[in-house]
């Protein structure tokens, strides 16, 4: 549950300074949104998904949908709406990380009367990603009585609503974050993280790997990418799928961990927004990836 977004996408030699203009080296507009990002990449791994958002009923938005829909998502239930497209303008820096700005369009048209709750009881899963806290607690209240695994990335609401943010955590089962997302939750010290009181938390550090915590136990992985990273965006969302995915089938944190880091790093090689490549690759990428128990703290790993 969460956005389809039109990402306008720009390949920079660098950050902007203030008063600066850059030449692109390339531009693309295509499909995005941490919620699309997501269910594409839990059909490209071979589970059935099904995208819940607000999409917008201009041509382009509903391209994006169409091409979601080639990818083996279920879009039945995207509810389209007369407003503009959710809109995310990305700069892309040779490293592969980028900045973003959003305008959120159609995607705030969003409510929980868009959850069906026949949906929610066929269930195995419910990702709730970067949606207003107070919908995505809403949903959250209701689809914790069905669904046996809800999970949540607040993304930036994290820095505009922490409050709320914390309010939806008790509805909620595995909870994920990025290094900023987590700083700002715990209030500047990550060794609080296991006081949020969620089931299962996967702290994702970019290139440094993640870490994820479960019951006073932790684990780290780390990848060696098998492929030049080209493009971040949308990595953060193939980790979260992963590990769902395989948290579900094995109620394994330490298997999740290492696909989801893996999956994580293979996305990172596309100059896309959706996780590319085929099984193979992903199989290779797995072997260049490792996990085990976390000794010291969690700021030892963010600090390194």
């Amino acid at each position: 549950m969460g956005n389809l977004n039109l990402d306008i996408v720009t390949y920079v030699s660098k950050p902007l300074e203030p008063d600066e203009s850059l030449i692109a080296d390339s531009l693309e507009i295509r499909p995005g949104g941490a919620a699309t990002n997501y269910a594409v990449a839990v059909s490209w791994y071979g589970h059935r998904a099904v995208l819940i958002s607000s999409v917008s009923n201009h041509a382009l938005s509903m391209s994006a949908l169409e091409a979601v829909s080639e990818k083996g998502v279920i879009t039945t239930f995207a509810k389209i709406v007369e407003d503009g497209p959710g809109m995310v303008i990305i700069m892309v820096y040779p490293d592969g990380n980028r900045s973003m700005i959003r305008y959120l369009g159609a995607n705030q048209s969003l409510t929980p009367r868009d959850v069906p709750l026949d949906l929610l009881k066929e269930a195995h899963v419910l990702h709730v990603a970067s949606v207003n806290p107070s919908l995505a607690c809403e949903v959250a209240s209701v689809a914790e009585k069905y669904v046996p695994l809800v999970s949540y990335d607040p993304g930036g609401f994290v820095s505009t609503a922490r409050s709320r943010v914390l309010k939806t955590l008790k509805h909620v089962d595995v909870l994920f974050l990025n290094k900023h997302e987590a700083l700002v939750l715990t209030e500047g010290s990550l060794s609080k993280l296991e006081n949020l009181n969620v089931e299962l938390i996967a702290l994702k550090l970019g290139s440094k790997g993640a870490v994820a915590i479960n019951h006073g136990k932790a684990w780290y992985s780390h990848a060696e990418p098998v492929e030049k990273p080209a493009d971040t965006t949308g990595s953060g969302d193939a980790f979260n799928a992963l590990f769902n995915a395989i948290y579900i089938e094995t109620g394994s944190v330490e298997k999740a961990l290492k696909y989801a880091v893996a999956a994580g790093a293979l996305k990172a090689s596309c100059r896309s927004s959706f996780i590319c490549g085929d099984k193979r690759v992903f199989r290779k990428q797995l072997m260049k990836t490792t996990v085990r128990p976390l000794s010291g703290s969690i700021s030892d790993i963010v600090n390194e």
